[in-house]
């Protein structure tokens, strides 16, 4: 069976729900544009039948999706970026509401599932601890900045995402035999 491709609106519009209902996972902001980009890569990692629709690729801080930027920068109706983080207005809110109401409440509460297991890890790490984390296990570091300079912090990233209880005992030896 031949996959039917989405027009370039109903994508946009998929993108929008998707976002929205990333940033409705927790009560807090995304800190940041770079955290933002690395949790939105990872759902997609986590749910890769929406790959085609983001279509990240390595960049200055890794992983990024222009298309996902695009979104978050013209939809302020629905999308704050400032100095709290990335989050939902109002709008977006009642938004993100109405997208969880037309779901399959299957395909809601697998979707719901993965994006609040992403929240609630990730969002407590800051720009350099999450790159490095999404660098050492996915790559996309050739168009770096970045990168060299994480390797050379390696043991004190891997420290401190050790701490914070992100990764086992098994993936920091990992991370540092690099």
């Amino acid at each position: 069976m031949q996959k039917t491709r989405l027009s370039y609106d109903e994508e946009e519009t998929f993108r929008k729900k998707l976002i929205a209902l990333l940033l409705s996972g927790a009560d807090n902001p995304i800190a940041s544009k770079v955290n933002f980009q690395k949790e939105l890569f990872l759902l997609i990692k986590a749910m890769p039948q929406f790959e085609s629709i983001f279509d990240f690729m390595p960049h200055r801080l890794g992983p990024y999706s222009n298309s996902a930027e695009h979104i978050i920068e013209n939809n302020p109706e629905l999308f704050v970026a400032d100095n709290k983080g990335i989050y939902l207005s109002d709008e977006g809110k009642q938004f993100s509401s109405s997208v969880k109401k037309e779901m399959h409440p299957e395909n809601f509460l697998a979707l719901i599932q993965s994006i609040t297991f992403i929240r609630s890890i990730y969002d407590h790490l800051n720009d350099d601890e999450l790159m490095f984390l999404v660098y050492m296990t996915y790559g996309y570091t050739e168009k770096s900045d970045r990168f060299d300079a994480l390797l050379k912090r390696r043991k004190q990233l891997a420290d401190s995402l050790l701490r914070k209880k992100v990764i086992t005992h098994q993936r920091y030896v990992e991370l540092l035999k690099g």
